[in-house]
């Protein structure tokens, strides 16, 4: 499989999604939406024929687990591996194996909070993606844009997204963001407003109904939690 990663002049990267669900789905959508080079990988003849249909995209029917349905996307051109199936350990063992194939960062979501960090360490798992992490044009900045969000900490876990949905009487409602006071090591960094990601300014207001980002490090996870949601 021949990856051309130059397009319009401009160098774009080559991302490889492993599972078509609506993660997998999104973020595939969103990174053809920013002109990279993506192709999914999922065991569900289904599902790969509906993203390849949706969105003219290359979907591998196969197990991501088997080195030979691996060796057909060309791993060691990749600029990222995302491993998005709905277990732990599969996207471990992906991870694992596409290190070993050549890929240069790797990503596993990971439902688990418990694990060692020498275990993702020998692994080689480059960012952890909890499942309230699971916002898809998060995960694309993490992989696409690190200059644009400050998300190196991420790096081994050591940091989570947290997912939020603003209710009536939660600590958020109404506020704006230069108000909030966030613990340090956490930040809001960006908010769902009718389906639709938007980077904060300082002077927008939260509503209910709102799925606000909040990005933490992993020892002050719980105090953001309890001072926040």
């Amino acid at each position: 499989m021949k990856i051309n990663k130059k397009i319009i002049g401009e160098m774009k990267m080559y991302i490889i999604v492993v599972g078509a669900g609506n993660l997998g789905y999104y973020l595939a959508q969103l990174l053809l939406e920013e002109k990279h080079e993506c192709v999914v990988i999922d065991k569900d003849p289904k599902r790969c024929d509906k993203i390849a249909n949706d969105l003219d995209i290359v979907a591998i029917n196969g197990d991501a687990t088997d080195p030979k349905v691996m060796a057909k996307v060309d791993i060691k051109e990749s600029d990222a591996v995302v491993a998005l199936t709905g277990q732990d350990e599969t996207n471990m063992i992906i991870c694992l194996l596409a290190k070993d194939l050549g890929a240069t960062q790797v990503a596993a979501r990971i439902s688990r909070i418990d694990y060692n960090e020498q275990i993702l360490k020998k692994l080689g798992i480059d960012i952890v993606i909890h499942p309230e992490a699971a916002a898809a044009g998060y995960i694309e900045g993490l992989i696409t844009k690190p200059d644009v969000l400050d998300l190196a900490f991420l790096s081994r876990g050591n940091a989570e997204i947290m997912e939020v949905q603003i209710k009536k009487g939660s600590k958020l409602e109404g506020k704006q963001v230069k108000d909030i006071e966030s613990p340090d090591g956490s930040a809001l960094i960006g908010f769902y407003d009718g389906g639709e990601l938007v980077i904060p300014k300082p002077d927008s207001i939260l509503k209910i109904g709102m799925k606000v980002l909040i990005i933490a490090k992993r020892e002050v996870a719980n105090k953001v939690r309890k001072k926040l949601i």
